[in-house]
């Protein structure tokens, strides 16, 4: 129970507890029944090729391409258009109920791998700097959660058999792995079991 007298959702507490000082926003109608953990093992970070955008927006996007599960994405960070605040993570009911991505061509790499998706066209520009701030601590999150090495942190494009530039040829990768090491030390480097 929260102050307020009303049931506080699990899933919050369950799979994201080091995301304090972030807005994440749980798509209500899935946040009740949490599925018990997958064997994560890559993280794919995307970008939606579009200049505004949120969760909802990509989901009924995707619904609209024939994908019956909606949403390809776990988690969504936000650009601050369409309604919601800048660098905010949505979680996706994929994560919630810990189904399959839907973000990759590669069957395995969407058996094993948490897309995350941020709003904007690094085709052209730059996240903003919440969205990095946002991506740097869920990501580093979900690696000490899963224990996925930092090798296993990928581009859309640098999955093999994807064609594609995804996450734009302007994302600041070099940027974001410097702020994923400065907030979780060395990083993860191998798995342990």
């Amino acid at each position: 129970m929260n102050h307020e007298g009303t049931k506080t959702p699990r899933t919050s507490r369950r799979f994201l507890p080091w995301c304090l000082g972030v807005l994440v926003v749980i798509l209500p109608s899935f946040a009740d029944n949490p599925a018990p953990p997958r064997d994560w093992q890559f993280i794919v970070i995307h970008h939606s090729a579009t200049r505004t955008g949120n969760a909802e927006i990509l989901d009924g996007a995707h619904r609209a391409r024939g994908m019956i599960n909606g949403l390809a994405y776990h988690f969504v960070i936000d650009n601050g258009t369409d309604g919601k605040a800048d660098g905010l993570i949505e979680t996706g009911p994929r994560w919630v109920k810990q189904m399959h991505g839907g973000h990759c061509r590669q069957a395995c790499i969407n058996e094993h791998g948490i897309g995350i998706c941020l709003v904007g066209n690094f085709s052209r520009d730059e996240p903003t700097e919440k969205q990095l701030e946002s991506l740097v601590l869920l990501v580093r999150g979900l690696q000490e959660q899963f224990h996925i090495v930092d090798d296993h942190i990928l581009g859309h494009g640098e999955v093999i058999g994807e064609f594609s530039e995804c996450p734009g040829h302007v994302f600041p990768w070099e940027k974001f792995r410097e702020r994923l090491k400065q907030a979780g030390g060395a990083g993860v480097r191998a798995r342990t079991q």
